[in-house]
């Protein structure tokens, strides 16, 4: 048999499949490598597939990348040729800058600002600055512009006919919101206008000029001062006057720091309050390396400050609705400013938060004020005597009110020397929220309009603007209070009797639609303790080791080395 002859079945003892087996079996076990190409097709296939179509995803996030950058430099150089067009057809010319190592980010500026906020110079630093480059100049910072100005007509500018243009939350929230939340201090725009206006009512002249609640902490200040003739560091004393004074006006709780028996919590909060503040002036300094400078201490002082305003708030709600009075404090007439808040809201958050904005300005405007000026009259003897005089022409204290206080041309002339000289906050920034223009400070001779672009920060020096010469004088330096009550020296507006200086050369509380709603409160205060602190004591003698001031920069700014004096009883 031909070896290529199909077998005989009985070769193999065994059948061939029949039709109905064959028709179930798979191919590709009786044929392995049949179907291998048109497999390998496949893959190939949808391996090519898959591969064109990441390409075309690629190519899809390209062209919108490539697309939104052209628009975006399209939309850029619109907007910068039709700024310069603006700028042009307003003769508006660029401030002097500041010399810079880093001309970019402006590291340098920063280090610098670093190195006299540590050595206590953070407001004579930026005074120095003035001096060397004018009233008006610019710095690169961060790769933006910052726009520095003590320029009058700026100020009136910023803060009063271009208001609008000028803003405060870009800066601020990010400063002051681990702290005090939103609130009147941190926003602008509908939230600033209704925080104002829940505010403003508290503090009319009705309650500004009950000096009722106020004459007992004060009673409580005498009482815990010296008689003795010792030496006492008046700077604590005046911080827990403002301390009792403000939780109660503001809370309807006052913690009793001047009394024998304080609230348990009043001094933790006051030193988580002295430290949280100390905290924000930090990251004033360092907003875009705050990650840098994590503080746990600064977190915690703020928890611990807002858990105690929120049990104050608790407890005078509590115990006003069981009297069924949420208006006036338990011990005057005075409305209470939590009180009023919670009539009109019943969210806590804000009312703590709008509580904390408005205690910040409160507390520190009366203690910062009382502890420079008896810095300064402790080191001034015949101004204190002088001030005596006149006190003590008023009788006794018991008969002392609003406007005999008003009156008193030296007791006004000596606070507004303080507030010149010392002013409580010696900065402020603002942010352009628009473009906008300053009215002067450009060009060669300072006096074209300079444009300002929206995002551009400004800040402005209290401290440096009460202190130029060619408004004060030559001896702007100098602690005089009698430079109130003498004729027009230099001064604009000077006549007989205490001096009218221009809005926008002195102040020590702002200016425009944010002017502090507290300062006729604060002037008040800060004379009734003046007052009775000069009337019980013959004199006031400096025992401090260092004469000259050195300032403590927080939030405000206050003597670093306190008040430390003598105090000789009469």
């Amino acid at each position: 048999m031909s070896p290529w002859q199909p077998k005989d079945d009985s070769d193999t003892g065994s059948s061939l499949p029949t039709p109905a087996e064959s028709e179930y079996e798979d191919p590709s076990l009786s044929r392995p490598f049949a179907l291998a190409p048109v497999i390998v097709a496949k893959d190939l296939k949808l391996n090519m597939d898959f591969r064109v179509g990441q390409m075309n995803i690629k190519y899809s996030i390209l062209i919108f990348v490539l697309g939104y950058l052209i628009v975006s430099i399209v939309r850029a150089l619109v907007l910068h040729f039709r700024r310069q067009r603006r700028a042009r057809r307003h003769g508006c010319e660029p401030p002097p800058s500041a010399s810079q190592i880093d001309p970019i980010f402006g590291l340098d500026i920063v280090f610098q600002a670093l190195s006299s906020f540590r050595k206590n110079r953070r407001n004579a630093s930026l005074a120095q600055q003035f001096s060397d480059y004018g009233n008006t100049f610019q710095s690169q910072v961060y790769n933006k512009t910052k726009i520095c100005t003590i320029a009058p007509k700026n100020l009136q500018s910023v803060f009063g006919t271009d208001f609008d243009s000028w803003g405060i939350a870009p800066l601020r929230l990010f400063f002051f919101g681990p702290f005090i939340g939103k609130g009147i201090m941190t926003t602008d725009g509908s939230f600033w206008s209704h925080s104002r206006a829940l505010l403003k009512q508290t503090f009319s002249r009705g309650q500004i000029s009950d000096l009722s609640a106020y004459r007992v902490h004060v009673n409580n200040l005498m009482a815990a001062l010296p008689d003795d003739g010792s030496d006492v560091d008046l700077k604590p004393h005046f911080e827990n006057l403002a301390l009792d004074s403000s939780t109660e006006f503001l809370f309807g709780h006052c913690t009793h720091a001047l009394t024998p028996t304080p609230t348990l919590d009043a001094q933790a909060f006051l030193q988580a309050y002295n430290y949280g503040q100390a905290g924000i002036g930090k990251r004033m300094q360092l907003p875009q390396w705050d990650f840098l400078t994590r503080d746990p201490r600064f977190w915690r002082s703020c928890a611990l400050a807002r858990a105690f305003v929120e049990k104050c708030v608790n407890q005078a709600l509590s115990s006003h609705r069981a009297r069924g009075d949420l208006k006036k404090s338990p011990t005057n007439s005075r409305l209470v400013l939590a009180h009023e808040l919670a009539s009109q809201t019943a969210d806590r958050t804000d009312i703590v938060n709008q509580l904390l904005n408005v205690f910040l300005p409160a507390h520190d405007a009366t203690a910062v004020a009382l502890t420079n000026t008896f810095f300064h009259l402790s080191r001034h003897p015949r101004v204190y005597a002088t001030l005596r005089k006149e006190i003590l022409a008023m009788g006794p204290h018991a008969n002392w009110t609003f406007e005999r206080l008003k009156g008193c041309k030296y007791l006004q002339a000596v606070m507004n020397e303080t507030f010149r000289l010392n002013p409580s906050i010696g900065q402020m920034n603002r942010v352009a929220l628009r473009d906008t223009m300053l009215p002067t400070g450009g060009g060669a001779d300072g006096r074209s309009p300079i444009f300002v672009k929206k995002g551009t920060s400004l800040t402005t020096s209290f401290y440096a603007l009460h202190r130029l010469p060619e408004i004060w004088g030559a001896d702007a330096e100098v602690w005089r209070p009698d430079r109130w009550l003498q004729p027009n020296q230099g001064l604009q507006g000077g006549e007989e009797g205490l001096i009218k200086v221009g809005h926008w050369t002195f102040l020590p509380f702002g200016g425009g639609p944010r002017i502090c709603l507290g300062m006729q409160l604060a002037l008040t205060e800060v004379g009734y303790a003046i007052g009775r602190v000069v009337e019980k004591y013959v004199e006031v003698e400096c025992k401090d080791e260092v004469w000259d001031f050195v300032e403590e920069w927080k939030i405000t700014t206050i003597s670093r080395n306190g008040a430390k004096v003598r105090l000789v009883p009469a």
